[in-house]
Formats: structure tokens, sequence, C-alpha cells
């Protein structure tokens, strides 16, 4: 259970003095604002733990001394006070979320888990596994799904190198060690490597065939270049893989990022891609494969940041099995469409790619489609690698780990919803997005 993070606001935006006109996580004041809730919440936590709560009376006094040492801008008192009140800690209720079928915000209130019942106009659901209706709003949307938690499989790995002829240069083989995450038995371990998962386990067969997403990485980067992302989403019931792209990798620097290596990248990534997608679903129907009869056919993504992220569009011009797309910082081209649903996610204060070029590239997809920017993110929020610069640069931006929870926070439910077609996942999208979030999107 996260204590650390307050849940009210989704995102950190830029470090600025506090004005006096700035209502609670709004305007200049939000970093602030947030890091100090957060700070609190972790006081609160060490000084007052959830789990160890006796009553809610006790919990609530203890969390109240708390507040009441802790300095905080007054516009923000409210807040803590509300966050505090929404808490389950020592009592006989739960945080029961909910979600409107009209579409508006979700909410939460504390009730018993008896009383946490649909209605009419609202789905209910008692989030027994969390203690803060905050969080349930924030990250749950009200179906009690955290979306920055594992899922019920442990994460397997497995490295398989399938070459091929290279496209821009006939004759010469292209060696795809290509990273897989897939749903393993829970509690198969351990969690080892850069990879995060059990090296080597059976894929469990319990929720099979799974749907399958493609992951292509960034210039100069690597399959494994974003383990906060693909191994959480095999605990969730997919299988990932992510091949490398040479030529074009980490291992290739300086010169993967030279004119001529871009220029034969965009020529090679595309059938990379199509090629190991190929692959695994011959290895889908072979008796002999790990992954027989492990991958629904008719249920696959492509996601990609950076580079990755143009790739998405080049693969699902060619590539009609690919249903559902995720251009992540992409480096788009104003022209570029989409013709599946989308979700096109950027940080926007990202200064390698041409984040207006994308937002013109999205006017021409087909619904249904979403826009997402997350401010005070930069490039590198969709990848384990942070390199110094205006980009990743804490605390004026947001770390890693708090730019990982705002893309987990659109990627998963955006999968869950248009790939797997669960309309629970709906409530993630729903008006107006949290604070930090700038958001647009089109439904048919």
């Amino acid at each position: 259970m996260r204590t650390v993070v307050l849940a009210l606001a989704l995102l950190l935006a830029a470090l600025s003095p506090a004005t006096a006109q700035d209502a609670c996580l709004t305007g200049a004041s939000t970093l602030g604002d947030q890091r100090a809730l957060a700070d609190l919440r972790e006081a609160t936590e060490a000084a007052c733990p959830c789990g160890a709560a006796t009553s809610r009376g006790i919990w609530q006094k203890c969390a109240r001394n708390v507040l009441l040492g802790t300095v905080l801008r007054p516009e923000c008192v409210k807040t803590a006070k509300t966050v505090n009140k929404g808490a389950a800690c020592g009592s006989t209720k739960v945080a029961c979320g909910r979600v409107a079928s009209s579409n508006d915000a979700p909410s939460c209130k504390l009730t018993r888990d008896t009383r946490c019942k649909d209605t009419s106009k609202l789905d209910a659901t008692a989030c027994t596994d969390i203690d803060f209706c905050a969080d349930a709003v924030t990250w749950s949307a009200g179906t009690c799904d955290d979306i920055r938690d594992q899922g019920a499989f442990a994460p397997g790995f497995r490295q398989i190198v399938y070459t091929k002829d290279s496209v821009a240069s006939p004759g010469n083989p292209r060696a795809l060690d290509t990273a897989i995450w897939y749903p393993a038995a829970p509690g198969s371990g351990p969690i080892t490597g850069p990879g995060l998962g059990v090296v080597g386990a059976p894929v469990d067969p319990s929720g099979a065939p799974y749907p399958l997403v493609l992951f292509s990485h960034g210039s100069c980067g690597y399959p494994l270049q974003s383990v906060f992302l693909t191994p959480l989403l095999a605990s969730r019931g997919y299988i990932v893989a992510a091949p490398p792209h040479p030529g074009n990798t980490l291992n290739e620097f300086p010169n993967c990022g030279s004119p001529a290596a871009q220029v034969a990248s965009f020529q090679e990534r595309p059938q990379d891609i199509v090629y190991v997608l190929d692959q695994l679903l011959a290895a889908n129907a072979d008796p002999g494969s790990p992954f027989f009869g492990m991958i629904d056919p008719t249920r696959i993504a492509m996601a990609g940041h950076s580079f990755g992220g143009l790739t998405v569009y080049l693969v699902q011009q060619i590539e009609p099995r690919v249903k559902v797309a995720i251009p992540m910082a992409p480096a788009a081209q104003p022209g570029f469409t989409l013709t599946v649903p989308s979700l096109t996610i950027l940080g926007n204060i990202d200064t390698v790619v041409n984040n207006p070029n994308a937002r013109t590239a999205y006017l021409n997809h087909v619904a249904p489609k979403y826009l997402v920017e997350i401010e005070h993110a930069g490039h590198y929020a969709f990848s384990n690698l942070c390199f110094a610069g205006p980009d990743c640069n804490p605390p004026t931006t947001l770390d890693q780990d708090e730019a990982h929870d705002q893309v987990l926070r659109y990627v998963v439910p955006f999968l869950e919803r248009h790939l797997n077609g669960d309309e629970r996942y709906a409530a993630f999208f729903a008006e107006p997005p949290p604070p930090g979030v700038v958001e647009q999107q089109v439904q048919p």
C-alpha cells in the first residue's frame, strides 16, 4: 500500500513560488503543494500507521495532531483534512469507489462494504485493499484497481533471438534478441535481472489466450528501457515483446544517432516488428513452443517510445493485425495518422521531439482517440533511463517514479478498455482530467 504519494493530484507541476491567489494544487503552487502534502502523508503514516489503527477515532486524532505540527499553505489545510476524513484506517467501513454512468468524474465515500452497492446512476465497488478514498479516486478511478499495482500473475521473462534479413542492406542478417514478458504462475520467483522477471518460468495457461503488446524502444535505446511498464503489463495478463533495432540501439552509441543510422532504422524498424509478430504467432500454433496457444491473435497492441513512437505509426500503416496503438513521446510528423483506437501520450516539456507535430497528427487519427500531456514531464518519462538535462531535472521536473505513475495511469486503462473491451476502465478518462494533465479525447 502506498502511503507517500498523495492522491488528490495526478501530477506535479513546476516548482514556483506559491501565490495567495492559487487554490491548493493549482497554478504556480501545484508542485510545492503536492510535495508538502506528500510529506504530510508520509509523516502521518509514520506517526499513525494505518494498518495498526485500533479505532477510527484514535487514528483521526493522531492524524490531526500531525497536521497541526506541519507547515502547509493555508489553502491546502482543507485538502489535507479531506484526505484524512476519507481514510478507512481503524474503521469498520471501507472506501466505496463509485463510477457514474454519465461519465462524470469518479467518486468515493466511506461506508460498510455491505452498503457499497450499485444504483441506477452509479456502479459501486468496495475497495477493501485501498485505505484512502483519495487513492480510490485518483489511482483506481472508482474501480478499486490501483493501476500502479502488480496484477495477479508473476512476470515471466525470456529472451529469444529471431534472425531476419536486412531491408536496408539485403543479404545481411539482423539478429533480434527479443525480450518477452508474460504471465507466469502467481508466486513464481525469484524476480531477477534487468528484465525484472522470473527468468524462464512457464507461461501460466490459466488466463490464456493473452493479448500481445509489441514494444519498440527509442533511438539509441534498448528492449529493456521501460521496465517500469513491461513486467507490470505481464503481471496483469499481457504478453509483451520488445525486439532491439540493430544499428539504432544503445550498444552502437554514438553511431546509433547518426543520420545514416536514422535513415536505415526508418526502413528496418517496422519490418523488425512485423517479423517478431509473425514468429510469435507461429509459436502460438506450434505445440513444441512455450507460447503454444498462449496468444490471442485478435488482441494485438503496438506501443513505442520516441523513434519507437514513430515506429507505431509506420507499423500500423502496414499491419492490420495491430488493433490499438500507443505512441509515447513520438517523433511524429504532422501528416501521420492512426486508424485504430489510439493513445498519444506526451511530456509537455519534451525538448527532444516536436510535440506540435504529434498534436497535429492526433487531429488526423480516427476515433476513439486520446491525447494526454503530462505537465512537467519530459522525453524520458516513458523510459527507466534518465539523462540529466531540461527533460529530467528533479525537483524542477517530475522524477522518474512520479512520471512513471502518470504514464501507467493512462496506458493500463487504455489497454484494458480498448484491447480487452472492459468498459469499467472508461472511468479513467472521465472529464475533467486530474490536475496536471491536459487531455483531449474523441469518441465515435
